[in-house]
């Protein structure tokens, strides 16, 4: 099948959306399907096993919020499209590349699939649009885009649930996000300690892995890892990652006094990004807006227990106190008291680690191409188009 995905961001972009546009990429083409991603993403990095094409669609900085772009509306996308006479159409933004998309799809006549990763009204804060009438139109204008895909997809069941309340009415159905878990595996004791020696990480230590950004809710975990240092001072946060929020979670824990134990690593990729994540003892993440988590399922491929906080679809990867623990939204408190419980029993953080793989090979290539398979299958087949959604 000839396969087009439409994506305004990719990498080297990070966020969930370019890293799983790149991975669903590599899948389909990996399938024997042809594959092309269309995207405003600039200087893209070139992969010599990547089996996929990219086209770079003209574009402009979109000043409003740095590092995005938006595309200018040549029709290079539609005439590409016209001339290797794709199958299916697979949207992942509703802005300017996702409109080029959807106008590709009308024109040619052919399915579009479109996938909601997250909820954009909790991202006006960074284009100072964080008021209730923008928020309202916001979702407005992602309704009435996805209204238009002949299916929609959404990583979890409460997102679905969440988008069907707002007003989608086209058929849906839930897939959840891929993991690579072979590159993202276990590893023994004895190697771990060689990984926290070579970042210069204390005795026990902690991850989180993500944007830094208002909403990922840092200042909360940062609040949590304080009290964890009063009981236990020998235990390192690495931070893995960047964000608008950097400087500001600099200055919280200068007036926290953590300083010492705080390890930033940047943004970091392939293998060095699971050789950090495989230097800790514990993943953690405190955000209340994930629609799926994708770096929380790689912390668990890995073998890491999670503590994260009970929102969101946090409580459909994360089985509470089996491979991991919920703590309580907004609440540094709790967080800690289940950060120091993992981190004070051995036996318990082995359990749950040992789960916590074992939960992560749901989410393996093999199963998700089973299920998106399945999904492609009903938008050319309408009598099946009314079963979608078997996942929710």
């Amino acid at each position: 099948m000839k396969i087009a995905i439409f994506s305004d961001t990719f990498p080297p972009q990070v966020n969930g959306v370019s890293t799983h546009t790149d991975y669903l990429a590599r899948i389909l083409s990996e399938d024997n399907n042809e594959v092309w991603v269309v995207t405003a993403s600039k200087n893209i990095s070139v992969d010599p096993g990547r089996k996929y094409k990219i086209v770079l669609l003209p574009s402009i900085p979109a000043f409003i919020y740095k590092g995005e772009r938006f595309a200018i509306p040549t029709g290079k996308g539609y005439r590409l499209l016209k001339k290797i006479k794709i199958d299916l159409i697979h949207t992942h933004t509703p802005f300017s590349v996702g409109l080029e998309a959807m106008i590709a799809a009308k024109m040619l006549k052919i399915p579009i699939v479109g996938t909601h990763h997250t909820f954009y009204d909790f991202y006006l804060k960074h284009v100072w649009l964080n008021y209730d009438w923008m928020k309202k139109l916001s979702w407005k204008i992602i309704l009435s885009y996805y209204n238009r895909c002949d299916l929609v997809l959404a990583p979890s069941k409460i997102s679905m649930n969440e988008f069907k309340k707002g007003g989608i009415t086209k058929p849906s159905g839930v897939l959840p996000y891929a993991i690579d878990t072979d590159l993202f595996h276990p590893i023994d004791p004895i190697q771990r300690e060689k990984l926290k020696a070579n970042f210069g990480l204390k005795q026990k230590s902690i991850v989180y892995m993500g944007r830094l950004s208002y909403e990922k809710s840092l200042d909360v975990l940062l609040k949590a890892f304080a009290l964890v240092l009063k009981k236990n001072p020998e235990t390192t946060l690495m931070i893995i990652g960047d964000g608008p929020e950097k400087n500001n979670l600099k200055k919280l824990i200068e007036k926290l006094g953590i300083g010492k134990n705080i390890f930033f690593a940047g943004f970091l990729f392939g293998k060095d990004l699971v050789s950090a994540t495989q230097a800790n003892d514990i993943f953690v993440t405190a955000s209340k807006t994930e629609t799926f988590g994708i770096s929380v399922m790689e912390g668990m491929a890995a073998g890491l227990p999670v503590v994260a906080a009970n929102a969101k679809s946090f409580t459909e990867i994360i089985s509470d106190k089996t491979d991991g623990l919920l703590a309580n939204p907004d609440d540094p408190k709790d967080m800690a008291e289940k950060l120091l419980l993992l981190l004070d029993n051995n036996d318990l953080r082995k359990e749950y680690s040992a789960a916590a793989r074992k939960k992560s090979l749901e989410y393996s290539r093999a199963e998700f191409l089973k299920k998106i398979n399945f999904y492609y299958a009903t938008v050319f087949n309408p009598k099946k188009n009314n079963n979608a959604k078997t996942d929710e």
